[in-house]
């Protein structure tokens, strides 16, 4: 795995905050270093705009087909740059009497998944798309708790979803989110409800609220936002093409979040993908009928409680996402146990091996799964 070294001083501060404190200096600089056609997805800032999937900029119509574009969030080549678009991160429900067919409409598009507990053990979906506009149908779209705000957050995404709990609403207005919200209708133009979702089903309308690419990008330069990332932003994710040739061998993954819930994940070795799996059976894009599958598999471990006092209503649960962690990386049939690190609400997630090397991923899409402290991965 390609990774340079930090070096940790003594100090008399705490080893953690030491930590936090190197690693972010360290990823800063390491951004800094990488260029176009290296393992990370970074170049000098320069204009840019969000982009249409016709290679055209969406603004004046000029072609700016480029093979050697990076996205930074996969580490893939695109047809023109989104490095600097915010993306857009998407709630969404993945209660099993909600999915018909076990299958959830333009999550295979997703660059980044990530998968939270909620409440009555079941699950939810943060899907993160760096380009949008060529995205179908997505959802159905759920509701906000403050740790999918706070992921959104991490990726300065433009925040979708349907309605939140109490402390999801305030950590959308104190931390500034922009978001669009089905169900107070806040940007509400970019909705639509599938009435035929869930034919008979008890929560039709409940389970029915999508958005789509095509909406989006539509409704997008009417309000207004700010659309590409501020000048000092820096992508912390880096990217090879064999990142761990020396872990273990992982063929089959079980990530457990509750004893109702697991997810498996299987690789195929002559795709170098791990396809997954819940409810016993494949997930799948309602879209395309596309298997869902990632090229990295990121199972975080991390806090997770009944939430205690405002906003505990209905079982709410508490999630850390800002602190440090350990966890799994699993990528090419292999895996390694990892930390992870996060200073604070306004930061991105780092991702390091346990003798404190900044890990690349591999190149493709990644799923991240934040497990609680008291149940246990299995990897075979």
């Amino acid at each position: 795995m390609k990774a340079k070294p930090i070096k940790i001083a003594a100090a008399v501060i705490p080893l953690s905050l030491i930590i936090l404190i190197l690693i972010s200096a360290f990823t800063d600089f390491k951004a800094q270093m990488h260029v176009l056609g290296g393992s990370g997805g970074m170049r000098p800032r320069e204009p840019n705009t969000l982009q249409e999937p016709n290679g055209q900029n969406a603004n004046n119509n000029i072609n700016i087909y480029n093979s050697s574009f990076i996205n930074p969030l996969t580490g893939t080549s695109t047809m023109h740059d989104i490095s600097w678009n915010r993306p857009v991160a998407v709630s969404i429900s993945n209660q099993r009497a909600a999915l018909p067919s076990n299958a959830i409409n333009g999550i295979s598009q997703a660059d980044i998944v990530y998968e939270v507990l909620v409440e009555g053990g079941i699950t939810r979906f943060v899907a993160l798309y760096q380009d949008f506009s060529n995205v179908g149908v997505v959802g159905s779209i759920r509701s906000a708790r403050h740790y999918i705000v706070e992921i959104a957050e991490a990726h300065d995404a433009l925040f979708i979803h349907a309605g939140g709990s109490p402390l999801g609403f305030e950590e959308i207005e104190n931390r500034g989110i922009t978001n669009f919200d089905g169900v107070t209708g806040r940007r509400g133009q970019i909705f639509k409800r599938d009435v035929n979702r869930v034919p008979g089903h008890t929560v039709l309308n409940y389970h029915a609220l999508t958005t789509s690419g095509a909406s989006f990008i539509q409704w997008l330069p009417t309000y207004g936002l700010r659309l590409e990332h501020n000048n000092n932003y820096l992508h912390t994710l880096f990217f090879s093409d064999n990142p761990i040739p020396n872990g273990d061998r992982a063929h089959n993954v079980v990530a457990r979040f509750s004893s109702g819930k697991s997810s498996t994940f299987t690789y195929n070795e002559s795709q170098n993908i791990y396809y997954m799996s819940q409810f016993g059976s494949q997930l799948t894009d309602a879209n395309n009928g596309n298997s869902v599958a990632f090229t990295n598999l990121l199972i975080l471990e991390t806090h997770v409680a009944d939430l205690v006092g405002h906003g505990s209503g209905a079982g709410r649960q508490d999630m850390s996402t800002v602190g440090s962690g350990s966890g799994y990386f699993i990528s090419g049939g292999r895996y390694i146990r990892i930390n992870w690190f996060r200073a604070d609400k306004s930061s991105q997630f780092i991702y390091a091996c346990e003798n404190g090397n900044i890990i690349d991923l591999g190149r493709g899409k990644t799923y991240v799964g934040f497990v609680p402290l008291n149940t246990t991965t299995t990897i075979n």
